[in-house]
């Protein structure tokens, strides 16, 4: 990523880089530090600094370069030990503009061998999917709309290049999700309200078709069994529209009864 990069200074505490820490250490994630003071993160996918602690045990080698401050640093790792310490390598190089190159990137190569005492992490099986990390990272394009993402399949003498970004957020995402239906609304209904330190963003339209597809996610990590978001949001979506039909008196007109699942038919929905 070229974002600010991961922090290369000495940790207090542990006495290694910093970098080591993020590398090596559960919960080293800074996601809860949400004080006005120290704002690092408002919504980011994974909340406890899991997952990079997992992957580099679970590789064979882990390579870690990280361009800050001017310089480009460069660490190792092999099943989950650090070879050597964080160190400099060299100048990070300049960018188009003239000011030095920043972000980090983590190479890794998962392992298919036994490692001593150890069951075999991946068995045989190390293919990656490419429709299948497509599709997610899509979803993070649509999530954090502006922030552009490439994904490279260099495994073939043919490389496969996939540029995603977008923007309009979700209500964009609704509107691909239904690209191949007539949708009955000329732009999604798109609501965002924040109480209690919670945000909520929601995008919805309806479309000629009979199904419902209501997507739940918290942090940007998708919520496949719905949530108490996903009851509530049906919950207070029933009870407005049934509020409407009543006080407009077409429920009284019609001599009907509407339920949620009447009202979820043709519904496609982003939480």
């Amino acid at each position: 990523d070229n974002g600010r990069a991961h922090p290369t200074g000495i940790h207090t505490e542990e006495g290694v880089s910093a970098a080591e820490v993020i590398m090596t250490q559960l919960h080293a994630g800074g996601k809860f530090e949400n004080t006005s003071d120290d704002n690092a993160y408002k919504v980011s996918g994974a909340l406890h600094g899991v997952g990079v602690s997992v992957v580099h045990p679970l590789s064979e080698w882990l390579d870690l370069n990280i361009w800050r401050d001017g310089k480009e640093h460069y660490m190792r790792f092999a099943y989950g030990d650090a070879t050597a310490p964080l160190k400099v390598i060299g100048d990070a190089p300049a960018k188009e503009d003239g000011t030095p190159k920043k972000g980090t990137r983590v190479t890794f190569f998962p392992s298919t061998e036994k490692t001593p005492g150890e069951p075999r992490t991946f068995k045989i099986q190390t293919e990656f999917d490419f429709d299948k990390l497509e599709h997610r990272y899509r979803e993070l394009a649509f999530l954090n709309s502006g922030v552009r993402l490439y994904l490279n399949d260099a495994r073939h003498e043919e490389v496969k290049t996939v540029e995603l970004y977008y923007e309009g957020g979700i209500a964009a995402f609704v509107k691909y999700l239904d690209r191949n239906k007539i949708p009955l609304m000329p732009e999604p209904v798109a609501i965002a309200g924040t109480r209690d330190d919670v945000t909520i963003d929601v995008a919805l339209e309806w479309n000629d078709s009979y199904y419902e597809n209501v997507l739940a996610f918290t942090n940007n990590i998708p919520q496949r069994d719905g949530g108490t978001h996903m009851a509530a949001f049906r919950a207070a979506m029933t009870r407005t529209l049934n509020n409407y039909a009543e006080k407009s008196g077409l429920l009284k007109k019609e001599k009907v009864t509407l339920t949620g699942d009447d009202m979820r038919e043709g519904l496609t929905a982003i939480v």
